[in-house]
């Protein structure tokens, strides 16, 4: 039997098992570093470096794994599962959709860019955090829309989640489909030298130290915030007004409100008739009415009585006549006269003056009390009797066909445009209308000096004077509420200033005009007059700030600082009337401070872009803490007039103080969020005090929008910004300021209601859930609910008002 021959053994090799890996191992490193020599011998241009993949949905939709449409600040699919604040993004979430994105706008920047600049640009070029998508000048690059790589599949997506009414809140937060220009101050180019975002340090330190500080010569180059509603060719556009540049500033203003609407059970039954309430009570019955008979018969028929009429001439001529030149007040009495004496009688009455005057009595309208009228009528009068005043006077001069437009036609116009806006009529037109009767004026040569042409009066001459600068003020008050420019600039005119004098002392027969009294000498003109010397540079300053872009430097908005502040410390100081004469000292104090909100609504805007900007660039720290002395003085106005009369109170309100009531908690809120960069903490207790001023603006302007036809959208709008920056002050408090924007819109809408109980005009449904047996007991609502302590799921679809 053979011998089975022993197995041979291999000789044991350490790390014989991992050798093949090894050497894979060996030969990858090798290859590694000649590939890095290689890489060395290139230029930074063709180094190719790998991009980590952003994350783009938010952490619910990704952990669920579902498609995120990345709305901000809380996607679509969070606000229907009824969990906002749960919805939340990474920190590098790139706030732009990638089919909107010019992806060959990095390397066209980098081609026309200089040499020196470029190894900079591709350091900004990698992903860096945004924490909101209004970044400013600070964003580390711009944001380029390209229409035409949009998808129809995404278009067609998008509109079945757009509703047919325009949402207000939606459309200016809703961000990256907002319909506010994000890309504002957000370019580039817009101090000739790149910025960095200052959360990255060791970025901004390696990149900055070789660039040389910002100055204030520089160029700049912005493109201003825009609000655009509606689609397609339905569109409803505001321009770079100071509301589009702040109310981009509140990104978590959309869900504050989302949570009162969830944790409010009262909103909920009363949602139908909120709705009612921001859509205008009017529409369906006073508005749509058409007008039948205009003859003069039937104008002479809507005059109330006489103790009445008057009543309305002396407050006319008290709050609106005294700041917008319209009429020659005694001709305008001596006519009223003669049409009492002939009112029998309408074939000698002249249609024209009956439509003047009803238009009159319509200005002073919600400045009376309402109750004195009703006394001094003998009957009653109904709530939209001013608004019949304005439908059938407009409805005349629209069918009246006058071919050429002399004075009475222009006052006509100037008076509708001015009584429309008291009662808050046509506002969406209101630029319009000025628009065309600056064309009209400057048709019949109003924008022209006539001094030398002989065949116009001295009277004619300073009345046509008069009537041009009201129209170009007019103008100019609608286009800076609308975020326009203006239709006329300094060049477009040569008409000369009125003169500082009163109406008794300018009379039809005379051949020479009299002597003009000293600047401080008040006089019915001195508002105008005084008013008059900025004029040309308000006019600038509007068109600038309403630019599509703005290209200055900001030595220039410095400039502008300067000059219009000359105008506000030369303000003429007017003698105090004396004692006993009540309409004079009226007059008086409406003119100084309409003289200081007129300047300071100007300052206000060629200030506001660059404030909001200067936490992040100090070269702009003028412009913050010039804005803030403005707002504290306009809202510290309209506080004073508050405490002294109504009507002086009513008058003063304006888009200033809207602007201003904005501002305001703009800053408020900056400075809860960034507390060293704010100046609100330079002094104690100034976060109370301005909070108390805008408390004192928003009871204001409620007095004001309960008379007018709408403004109930916009009234809860601001109660819930003002909850907003209280709750971010004072956080410990935050439930019971959520309680208050549910108590304020209670008992906004309710009393809306109230007034208007037995009117016809609320139509079938009349008061709705507000009525006596219906209404939430305020008691029952003043201590806080259990609802605002835990989370609920309340099915509600309902906004009241807020995000439609």
């Amino acid at each position: 039997m053979a011998k089975r021959a022993a197995p041979t053994r291999k000789p044991r090799v350490s790390g014989s098992a991992h050798s093949k890996p090894r050497q894979r191992l060996s030969s990858s490193v090798s290859r590694g570093l000649a590939d890095r020599q290689m890489a060395d011998t290139q230029t930074p241009e063709q180094r190719v470096r790998k991009r980590r993949r952003r994350t783009i949905a938010c952490a619910q939709c990704r952990s669920r794994k579902l498609k995120c449409d990345r709305e901000y600040p809380t996607c679509g699919r969070c606000i229907k599962s009824k969990t906002p604040s749960k919805c939340s993004y990474e920190d590098g979430f790139l706030w732009q959709q990638p089919s909107t994105v010019d992806s060959s706008y990095g390397e066209r920047a980098r081609a026309s860019a200089p040499a020196s600049t470029q190894s900079q640009m591709l350091l900004v070029d990698q992903p860096a955090a945004h924490p909101t998508p209004d970044s400013g000048i600070s964003s580390s690059r711009p944001q380029l829309t390209n229409s035409t790589n949009t998808c129809p599949r995404d278009e067609k997506r998008g509109e079945k989640r757009v509703e047919k009414r325009d949402r207000f809140l939606e459309t200016v937060l809703g961000a990256p489909k907002a319909a506010v220009n994000q890309d504002f101050m957000n370019s580039a180019e817009l101090l000739h030298r790149h910025r960095l975002h200052p959360t990255d340090p060791k970025r901004a330190d390696s990149v900055q130290d070789d660039e040389p500080p910002v100055s204030s010569s520089q160029p700049l180059d912005l493109s201003p915030r825009i609000m655009l509603r509606g689609k397609d060719t339905k569109t409803r556009y505001n321009g770079s007004g100071i509301f589009a540049n702040l109310i981009a500033q509140f990104p978590d203003l959309r869900s504050f409100a989302e949570e009162i609407r969830l944790a409010s059970p009262h909103l909920s039954a009363l949602r139908f008739d909120l709705t009612r309430v921001t859509r205008g009570l009017w529409k369906k019955k006073i508005l749509n009415e058409p007008v039948k008979n205009l003859d003069t018969a039937s104008l002479i028929a809507l005059l109330p009585s006489r103790d009445t009429v008057d009543e309305l001439v002396v407050l006319y001529l008290t709050h609106v006549e005294s700041l917008h030149r319209i009429l020659h007040i005694p001709t305008f009495l001596r006519d009223l006269e003669s049409f009492w004496d002939q009112k029998h009688n309408p074939a000698m009455v002249s249609a024209a003056f009956v439509v003047q005057l009803l238009l009159v009595l319509a200005c002073s309208w919600n400045l009376a009390d309402f109750t004195t009228l009703e006394l001094k009528n003998g009957s009653s009068l109904n709530c939209y009797t001013a608004i019949d005043w304005v439908k059938h006077a407009d409805k005349w001069i629209e069918t009246a066909h006058i071919k050429r437009s002399d004075i009475i036609v222009l006052r006509m116009h100037i008076l509708l445009v001015t009584a429309q806006k008291s009662l808050g009529m046509g506002r969406s037109k209101s630029w319009l209308s000025t628009a065309t009767l600056v064309k009209q004026a400057m048709l019949a040569g109003y924008h022209r000096d006539t001094s030398l042409y002989t065949k116009i009066s001295p009277f004619n001459q300073e009345m046509r004077r008069r009537i041009w600068i009201t129209i170009v003020e007019l103008d100019l008050q609608v286009s800076f509420e609308r975020g326009m420019p203006p239709s006329v600039q300094e060049s477009d005119y040569d008409t000369a200033p009125p003169l500082n004098i009163n109406d008794i002392d300018l009379r039809e027969d005379m051949e020479e005009l009299p002597a003009e009294q000293p600047p401080e000498e008040f006089t019915d003109c001195s508002f105008q007059t005084a008013l008059t010397k900025s004029l040309p540079l308000r006019l600038k300053v509007c068109h600038l700030m309403h630019s599509p872009r703005i290209k200055c430097r900001y030595d220039e908005i410095l400039r502008l600082d300067w000059e219009l502040n000359r105008h506000l410390s030369k303000k003429p100081t007017w003698k105090i009337p004396e004692l006993g004469h009540i309409q004079t000292a009226d007059k008086w104090t409406l003119a100084k401070a309409m003289l200081e909100n007129k300047i300071g609504l100007s300052l206000l805007a060629i200030h506001t872009p660059f404030a909001i900007e200067a936490p992040r660039e100090p070269l702009f720290a003028p412009s913050a803490r010039a804005r803030l002395e403005l707002v504290t003085m306009i809202l510290s106005i309209q506080k004073r007039l508050h405490e002294t009369s109504r009507s002086l109170s009513l008058c003063n309100l304006g888009d200033w103080t809207v602007q201003t009531y904005c501002s305001i908690c703009q800053l408020l809120h900056e400075g809860a969020a960034n507390p060293g960069l704010s100046l609100i903490h330079t002094l104690p207790g100034l976060p109370e005090t301005l909070v108390s001023l805008v408390e004192v603006a928003l009871a204001c302007m409620e007095s004001r929008l309960l008379l007018v036809i709408k403004g109930a959208k916009e009234y809860f709008f601001m109660s819930t910004i003002l909850a907003l920056v209280k709750t971010k002050l004072w956080p410990v408090q935050a439930t019971v300021y959520k309680q208050e924007v549910v108590e304020r819109v209670i008992l906004f809408a309710q009393t809306l209601f109230t007034r208007h109980a037995n009117c016809a005009h609320l139509g079938e449904l009349g008061m709705g859930s507000f009525k006596t047996n219906q209404v939430p007991s305020l008691n029952s609502i003043q201590d806080v609910p259990q609802q605002f302590a835990s989370e609920i799921s309340v099915p509600m679809t309902g906004d009241f008002g807020l995000l439609r």
